[in-house]
């Protein structure tokens, strides 16, 4: 199962330059290029979101399919995601203002 499946939002991996190559050569976005790697990989994929565009967006992900060179290039092994004490903390204390995703 993908916990956070985009990184908590992380730029930084939204906007890797493969995402952005294979965003343009399917039509979709880089979020959706993620998370189709990920189903792609077997993984379960929970994206949160309370903006319907946003969820309905999530979901269009199985008009395509990546091949397998594109799998290669984007699975580099590289955690986005490395929890500490700071981090865990501030995940545990983190108020969501759920009214901004509208």
């Amino acid at each position: 199962m993908a916990w956070y499946p985009l990184g908590h939002g992380d730029k930084s991996l939204i906007q890797e330059p493969i995402f952005t190559k294979l965003a343009e050569k399917y039509g979709k976005s880089n979020v959706q290029i993620i998370l189709r790697w990920h189903i792609q990989e077997g993984n379960i994929v929970i994206p949160g979101s309370t903006n319907p565009a946003h969820i309905k967006s999530n979901a269009d992900i199985f008009d395509f399919s990546l091949t397998d060179e594109e799998m290669a290039k984007v699975n580099k092994n590289k955690r986005y995601y490395i929890p500490d004490d700071a981090k865990e903390e501030a995940y545990a204390s983190m108020e969501m203002d759920f009214d901004s995703q509208k």
